[in-house]
């Protein structure tokens, strides 16, 4: 989980393609609870395992103990990063996604960047940056499994583009869906001119 690749990037020494760095938005179709309507970063993707971040779930539980163990007593912040999202039902430690290149520890050449230690992220909820979210827990999937759910047509696949990671949670699914609705309009007819998704203006 050190980077986020480059949609691009492939296993050494293979013609695998590598899912991390990519976005899996879930199929309409999808019922489990948890994964139903969501948004996926993938940030690791291996032949043993993938892990991702699930974008859109903003905690709705009391988040002040984690606030407190992570800036050790500062004022919580008023910012764009005032609250916590639920990465995943997997433990983790706390990960943030931002767009302050300065404090990456991780990321792409889309301008979507990870962090996880402790002393960036601190440093992130306070400097205010133009678009960060802080999330606790990640989402795992077994060797071949997310692969075999996207044959299965549970998940689409889509660059992991500022636009649509740091959008509102609220609507971010729905974008999601109407880009890739728009992909397979322009693979089938050839029209270029279509926007990812009609409010992205």
């Amino acid at each position: 989980m050190n980077r986020i690749p480059n949609s691009e990037d492939t296993d050494a020494g293979s013609h695998r393609v590598s899912l991390a760095g990519y976005l899996t938005v879930a199929s309409p179709s999808v019922t489990d609870p948890v994964f139903a309507r969501s948004v996926c970063i993938i940030v690791e993707h291996s032949p043993e395992r993938t892990i991702g971040i699930m974008l859109n779930r903003p905690l709705s539980v009391d988040t002040a103990p984690l606030w407190e163990q992570l800036l050790e007593g500062s004022e919580k912040p008023t910012n764009s990063v005032s609250h916590f999202n639920f990465g995943g039902p997997q433990n983790g430690p706390v990960l943030a996604i931002h767009d302050n290149e300065q404090l990456a520890e991780g990321g792409n050449s889309q301008g979507v960047y990870l962090s996880a230690q402790s002393e960036t992220l601190k440093k992130l909820a306070l400097v205010t940056p133009d678009h960060c979210r802080l999330f606790v827990g990640h989402a795992f999937w077994q060797a071949s499994q997310l692969e075999k759910e996207i044959v299965q047509g549970d998940w689409h696949v889509l660059p992991a583009i500022p636009e649509l990671v740091f959008s509102p949670e609220e609507t971010m699914w729905l974008r999601g869906i109407q880009a890739v609705g728009n992909g397979i309009i322009r693979s089938a007819t050839g029209v270029t001119g279509l926007m990812e998704s009609p409010d992205w203006n």
